[in-house]
């Protein structure tokens, strides 16, 4: 049937055909190879930046490990720390004795071979400058120290002065 044709038939012919395979070949071929090709180029991007991510959490983690073999280290060396002596020498070197209205142990908690002892101190009439100092040093205590409450007023007499209560606690391994 094919040589029944003329010439210029036989030519559009092989030309839609020709055209036909190469519209199958895009479609069944060419487009999903480049769709799989893009799919997985995007599953790349993810899983590098969920590597990215890891590390980070790495990082994160090593530090937070790191802090916590120093606080543990910290521990150990203060086997006789009193928080209660501590706290009264450190807020008599930042405000006079007739500022610090109070200072009153709390009961010693135990948890997980942990123990925390804590005391309650009262300040009234102290500056901005006094309590921040205060608190600072407790940052380079040679024990963990944590404050658990602080609560500051001012003054109604005298804005520049404060009146606080805070709650600080001390952590150590159990006896």
């Amino acid at each position: 049937m094919f040589h029944q044709l003329s010439q210029r038939e036989r030519l559009i012919l092989l030309a839609g055909g020709l055209f036909l395979l190469v519209v199958l070949g895009w479609f069944a071929v060419i487009s999903p190879y480049r769709q799989a090709m893009a799919a997985l180029d995007g599953k790349i991007a993810a899983r590098q930046n969920q590597l990215e991510d890891l590390r980070g959490l790495q990082q994160q983690y090593l530090q937070l490990k790191q802090s916590l073999e120093q606080a543990e280290r910290r521990m150990d060396q203060a086997t006789t720390f009193s928080i209660f002596a501590f706290m009264e020498n450190l807020a008599g070197r930042h405000v006079d004795r007739a500022n610090l209205v109070s200072m009153r142990p709390q009961p010693a908690a135990e948890r997980e071979g942990f123990r925390e002892e804590s005391v309650e101190i009262k300040l009234d009439r102290v500056g901005l400058g006094q309590l921040v100092g205060l608190l600072q040093d407790m940052e380079t205590a040679e024990s963990p120290l944590q404050v658990k409450s602080l609560r500051i007023k001012t003054r109604f007499d005298d804005k520049r002065r404060l009146d606080s209560v805070l709650t600080v606690a001390a952590y150590g391994r159990s006896r």
